[in-house]
């Protein structure tokens, strides 16, 4: 009777683990075979946008979709011009001109997966004024209401004097000699700013063909007593030149000082397909700028006022000098002007001097 007993308990603790080891399995097969009979589909995503071009401000519907993936989708929307949004379908105005590039990042459990570029072109205006200075009609100029950034570009056969106000200060002033400049307002956070602007041209020792186009969203009417106007709608980058080209790499650069009176600070550079320069100063102060040996802009920063001047060149890979002088003209011998210079662009940093 005690053999049996010992028999019966024998078996049944061989049962146990053998019990245990199938439940193991089971439970194991359970978990797993949701996995093996159902294979979730990768994720795919795709998006649109309309209208995808317009007259700036301009207004875009973007709309996102996203299939297969596992669990919760975020979207990621970056809009081209430094703003986002993680909504799935969003709306984003466009306020200053330019081609931007939209693009949607969307992200699951597992994996994420970005949709190609949408391109949207903001568009504007771009005014073109051409006239001769003479004895007899030695000045031009054109005045009116522009909304927003702006660009100005003037350009002359011979030596004139011209002047930009923006709500009546002058913000550039000086000798342009077969010039070729682009001044651009900062920008106001304030969408709808509004700038009274008045740019001028005078003939100073001989006659000279000039033109300027103003290139913004320029109110309508407008005084000027350019001879020749044209109107064209352009698609423009806004401010800050591209990556370098295919001979250079982009750089960026501030440099602030101080400059006593009757002193000067001259910076020497080599660029390589374009170069952005902006000056400001507390205080009333002259730049120069000078490429190739040849002067191609030269005026006066007055007290808090910025001068932006762009060069881009046709040949990306051609190299070329370029310096930059700026000088405190005081008459006051204890005047100390606060100065900054930032540089972006292709470009290398030569050399600097202070006299």
């Amino acid at each position: 009777m005690a053999d049996g007993q010992r028999a019966v308990r024998l078996s049944r603790s061989g049962i146990r683990p053998i019990a245990l080891a199938i439940l193991v399995v089971f439970l194991l097969v359970a978990l797993a075979l949701p996995y093996v009979l159902y294979k979730p589909h990768p994720l795919q995503v795709s998006s649109t946008a309309t209208p995808r071009s317009g007259h700036t401000p301009l207004t875009v519907s973007f709309f996102g979709n996203a299939s297969g993936g596992s669990g919760p989708i975020n979207f990621h929307w970056a809009f081209g011009d430094g703003t986002s949004s993680s909504e799935a379908s969003p709306s984003h105005t466009y306020r200053f001109p330019g081609r931007y590039n939209a693009t949607l990042a969307v992200s699951d459990l597992r994996e994420g997966r970005l949709a190609p570029a949408l391109q949207i072109n903001s568009t504007t205006t771009r005014l073109d004024f051409q006239d001769n200075l003479t004895t007899a009609n030695p000045d031009r100029f054109v005045r009116g209401i522009v909304r927003s950034a702006f660009v100005v570009e003037g350009q002359g056969n011979v030596s004139t004097s011209c002047s930009v106000q923006v709500n009546g200060s002058v913000v550039y002033h000086g000798d342009c000699a077969s010039f070729s400049y682009m001044y651009k307002v900062k920008r106001s956070v304030d969408t709808g700013a509004r700038f009274d602007v008045n740019i001028s041209v005078r003939r100073n020792a001989t006659d000279a063909n000039v033109s300027i186009t103003l290139t913004g969203e320029l109110s309508s009417p407008y005084q000027t007593n350019f001879s020749v106007r044209k109107a064209t709608e352009v698609t423009v980058r806004d401010g800050m030149l591209d990556a370098a080209g295919p001979g250079g790499v982009a750089s960026h650069v501030a440099y602030q000082f101080d400059l006593t009176a009757g002193s000067s600070k001259t910076y020497s550079l080599e660029i390589d397909g374009g170069l952005w320069v902006n000056i400001s100063a507390n205080a009333p102060i002259t730049h120069k700028i000078e490429q190739r040996v040849t002067t191609v802009i030269r005026g006066d920063c007055r007290p808090v006022s910025v001068f932006t001047w762009v060069q881009q060149s046709d040949i990306p890979s051609l190299k070329g000098k370029v310096n930059i002088t700026v000088t405190n003209t005081a008459a006051n011998p204890g005047s100390v002007a606060n100065v900054t210079i930032d540089l972006s662009g292709s470009f290398k940093v030569l050399a600097s001097r202070t006299y």
